[in-house]
């Protein structure tokens, strides 16, 4: 039998280079916070493209066109829901370093700090653990 853990922590790790990928990871981060579930977002890999000030060049499929010709939310408003619910947000610090980012280019939107993948996931580790 399977327990079931209601009141568990989140935590979203957000790897993809897929753009709308990140905003589901965002959306779903903003959505449990509401909800009164504490959550913390990890920003690794090509993802950190995404929390760049000129972000909109890595995003291919120009996904965020679609999502305002759809009144969806913006990456930018998910950034402001994800710090008015106090989502911890963190990025990989290897991540930044192999895509040649400098911590100055990041926005500037959200309150996020660096962190490595092992103490993310040990600070984590008897929550649920969500890979997008």
């Amino acid at each position: 039998m399977i327990k079931k853990n209601f009141n568990s922590d989140y935590l979203i790790i957000s790897f993809s280079k897929d753009f709308y990928k990140f905003h589901y990871a965002l959306t779903l981060a903003s959505s449990l916070r509401a909800i009164n579930k504490n959550v913390s977002v990890f920003i690794s890999g090509y993802s950190c493209n995404f929390i760049k000030k000129n972000w909109k060049c890595y995003d291919e499929k120009k996904i965020y066109k679609k999502l305002e010709l759809k009144n969806m939310s913006s990456i930018e408003e998910l950034f402001l829901y994800c710090k008015e619910l106090e989502v911890k947000t963190f990025y990989c610090e290897t991540a930044l370093e192999f895509l040649n980012i400098s911590s100055k280019d990041i926005t500037n939107l959200i309150d996020i700090k660096p962190i490595s993948m092992y103490s993310i996931l040990n600070s984590n580790k008897q929550g649920e653990i969500i890979f997008i």
